[in-house]
């Protein structure tokens, strides 16, 4: 490519050819040379200028300070709250259990002191109300809460306290009315002979009957009057086939003239329980059951015994 440069020097016209090395290569070494100073230059001027030092303002540097002591002071005061509701969740956690733990033994008093069970839900909060004067009422502080908290746990333990004694009482009673004989040794029957003085069905002279006679169908239902552990089962000299309960507290029952024993010594009895059949064996005039009730190993008369009624528990 040839540039041609038109001069009028001289008053005459004429021409230059650039690209003819001895024009372009001078001209280009001028201007790396005009660069290449110019640079020099520049990096003189810039390294001799005075460096300006951008020193911190004083309160700028207070406030930085201020700014991270109270963000520590923030830290400390959330991981002192953390522990604090820690704390609260266990107590409260405490407390819920033992509050399902006395519902539960509340329900069961409930149940077996045959309590209503309308007054006694404890699967609703107990009525409360009154009236209330005017105003939304003081909010409640951290240490007035902290005090409602020792006082609810103060009635808590007390409650339970008293809930298990009422337990123990309420579980004796059970227990002293399960073993001790009431009611009927049948059925089905009727009463046939009285406890006391009597002519002697055989040879009808007066001798004493230590027991009460229920008499029925052959082959029918004995049952144990309260609950306990058979000491007797088999024949007996006079009772025929007998079975003799002991319900603890010096207390003993025997049921005598039996067709068929059921039971067997050592066995565990529940009030109620079929025990036996009637029939005639031993010294009898027919199928009847001979009903003794023993106290300390006497003879009584089981007359208030057969009269009395079970209480419900349950």
């Amino acid at each position: 490519m040839k540039f041609l440069l038109y001069t009028t020097k001289y008053g005459k016209s004429g021409s230059i050819q650039l690209n003819r090395p001895a024009v372009w290569v001078p001209a280009v070494l001028v201007v790396c040379a005009m660069l290449t100073g110019t640079a020099w230059f520049g990096y003189l001027f810039a390294d001799h200028q005075p460096k300006v030092v951008v020193q911190d303002n004083p309160d700028d540097v207070q406030w930085q300070v201020a700014l991270e002591e109270q963000k520590q002071e923030l830290a400390q005061a959330r991981g002192a709250a953390e522990n604090q509701l820690n704390a609260l969740a266990v107590r409260l956690g405490q407390m819920q259990a033992q509050v399902l733990r006395m519902e539960a033994l509340g329900q069961r008093l409930t149940e077996v002191a045959s309590l209503s069970k309308s007054e006694f839900d404890f699967d609703q909060l107990p009525a409360r109300g009154g009236p209330t004067e005017a105003g939304d009422g003081e909010t409640m502080g951290a240490i007035d809460f902290m005090q409602a908290l020792d006082d609810l746990a103060l009635q808590l333990d007390d409650r339970a306290r008293q809930l298990e004694v009422l337990d123990r009482v309420v579980s004796r009673r059970q227990l002293k009315q399960a073993v001790s004989p009431h009611g009927r040794p049948i059925t089905k029957g009727w009463l046939s002979s009285y406890y006391g003085k009597r002519a002697d069905p055989f040879h009808g002279r007066q001798q004493m009957h230590k027991g009460v006679d229920f008499a029925g169908q052959m082959g029918a239902d004995i049952v144990a009057t309260g609950a306990g552990v058979v000491t007797w089962a088999g024949k007996r000299y006079g009772y025929g086939q007998l079975v003799e309960i002991n319900h603890g507290n010096g207390l003993s029952t025997r049921y005598g003239h039996c067709q068929e024993i059921l039971v067997q010594v050592g066995e565990r009895i529940e009030q109620g329980q079929r025990i036996a059949l009637m029939g005639s064996s031993g010294r009898s005039t027919g199928p009847h059951v001979h009903y003794e009730v023993l106290k300390n190993g006497n003879q009584v008369n089981p007359t208030k015994y057969v009269q009395t009624r079970r209480k419900p528990l349950s």
